[in-house]
C-alpha cells in the first residue's frame, strides 16, 4: 500500500514488520496512541501472549482478529478489535475501539425511594385495615 494512502485511513492503522516495529501509520493513529516505534509498547502485558500468537501467523494470507487492550494517549488501556493481514513481510494492522454497551439501569437511589414509598403505603393500608377490623368486631358484639 502506498505510504501516502495509508496516512488517510479513517481508523488507527499500522504497517509493521515481523518484530513489531512500526513502519508506517495513519494520521488518526496519533490521536489514539502516544508516539512509539514498536507495537509492543502499547499492548497490555496481560494481552502479550494473544498479540504474539496473532502477529506470528504471518505465513497465512487470511486476516486474523483479536481483542487487545492497548494503551492510549492518556495512559489508560482501552479495548480494541485488532485485525492483521500479512503481505510478504509487512503486516497491515487495523485497530478499532470496542465501545462498551451500557445497559440502561435504574439508579439505586430511585429504587430505594420507590421501596420506601411502597413501605409507607403498606403501613397506611395496614392501619386502615386494622381500624376496619376493629369497627367490624365492635359491631358484631
Amino acid at each position: 500500500m502506498d505510504r501516502n494512502v495509508c496516512k488517510w485511513a479513517p481508523v488507527p492503522y499500522f504497517q509493521i514488520n515481523q518484530e513489531g516495529t512500526i513502519l508506517n501509520s495513519s494520521n488518526i493513529t496519533h490521536s489514539y496512541f502516544h508516539s512509539t516505534s514498536n507495537i509492543w509498547n502499547i499492548v497490555h502485558k496481560e494481552d502479550l501472549t494473544k498479540a504474539i500468537l496473532m502477529l506470528s501467523r504471518n505465513a497465512s494470507s487470511t486476516p486474523v482478529t483479536e481483542r487487545l487492550r492497548l494503551q492510549t494517549r492518556n495512559k489508560s488501556f482501552v479495548n480494541f478489535k485488532c485485525t492483521i493481514q500479512w503481505e510478504n513481510d509487512i503486516g497491515h494492522l487495523v485497530c478499532t475501539e470496542v465501545k462498551s454497551i451500557k445497559v440502561p439501569t435504574i439508579p439505586a437511589l430511585s429504587v430505594l425511594k420507590s421501596l420506601v414509598n411502597t413501605h409507607e403505603q403498606l403501613r397506611k393500608t395496614e392501619k386502615q385495615l386494622n381500624k376496619a377490623a376493629q369497627i367490624i368486631s365492635i359491631k358484631k358484639h
